[in-house]
């Protein structure tokens, strides 16, 4: 067999069709295959970010469902201003029937205090106790105080030996805040 120039130009031609084929179809075809599959990647990660996320928003739901719960039930303890005469009562009343002698009640100043509630509807008010008594008298006035439905907290306290009186008598002096929901109409 003659390899001549024409057979020559065929079997260059031949070994040409592939590699042009490789060049302009297959090529470019793998490297758009390349692109779509970096695109898919991405895309699920952002699909994986995405489900991350609003699996969190479904936590942060339930969340603030639980707090809006827990206010709930504070705001259901909160008096109204108006009711903290009430609440005095309830205090006096405690103390009668522990058996303690209630020298004063009044309420004291708020303005030293920082404010707990400085952008909500919500206040305290300080009370200058005074009782004596009874030291067992003393101790279930207080355990019947902490079960009160009100929000109430003990910020000062002085427990005295009273020396006149008999042994077990005190003189307390304490401090209790009640909060409270401000009037509408001051707010």
């Amino acid at each position: 067999m003659k390899f001549g120039p024409r057979e020559i130009i065929f079997v260059v031609l031949l070994l040409a069709i592939p590699l042009a084929s490789w060049w302009l179809s297959f090529r470019p075809m793998n490297q758009r295959n390349e692109e779509v599959l970096a695109e898919i990647e991405q895309r699920r990660a952002k699909l994986q970010q995405l489900n991350r996320t609003t699996g969190a928003m479904g936590d942060l739901e339930k969340e603030i469902q639980a707090l809006e719960e827990a206010m709930d039930l504070f705001q259901s303890k909160l008096p109204n201003e108006k009711e903290i005469d009430k609440v005095l009562q309830e205090i006096w009343k405690l103390a009668e029937s522990n058996e303690l002698t209630t020298k004063s009640i009044r309420t004291t100043s708020n303005r030293r205090r920082k404010s707990l509630f400085p952008a909500g509807g919500h206040s305290e008010q300080p009370i200058t106790i005074e009782l004596e008594g009874d030291f067992k008298g003393f101790y279930a006035f207080l355990l019947a105080l902490e079960s009160q439905p009100r929000i109430m907290r003990i910020s000062k306290m002085v427990v005295q030996k009273d020396k006149k009186a008999a042994e077990g008598h005190i003189a307390a002096t304490f401090e209790l805040s009640i909060f409270f929901e401000k009037s509408k109409e001051k707010t």
